[in-house]
């Protein structure tokens, strides 16, 4: 697959497609940050070296973050799929890690606004 010059909005816009987002911000040209379920902080950073990839990491407190999970790498992304399926990596780790009754909660309080 053809690499992409993906900007900062341009990733934003397919963040926004994940169904649980919220305070997605553009930080700079090159960073972003959003939580994913009110629960992880998450946060993708454009790397310029070579012909330019996004990457992603899940902050998991203490300084502690998970730019690997389930197995996928969440860097080096540098066209629209690739993005697109870090992001759901991300969500499916998310969904395992929070369980079915605090996803279940989740769904009803955000139905509720």
């Amino acid at each position: 697959m053809a690499h992409e010059n993906l900007t900062a909005d341009d990733v934003l816009d397919l963040v926004d497609e994940l169904p649980a987002v919220t305070d997605a911000v553009k930080k700079s040209d090159g960073e972003i940050g959003f939580v994913v379920y009110d629960a992880f902080s998450v946060s993708g950073y454009y790397d310029d070296y070579g012909r330019g990839n996004w990457g992603f990491a899940i902050e998991l407190g203490g300084g502690a973050v998970a730019s690997e999970v389930l197995g996928e790498r969440l860097s080096i992304r540098g066209n629209r799929e690739q993005v697109r399926e870090a992001l759901e990596a991300i969500d499916r780790y998310a969904r395992l890690r929070l369980g079915a009754e605090y996803l279940e909660a989740h769904e009803a309080a955000h139905r509720q606004r």
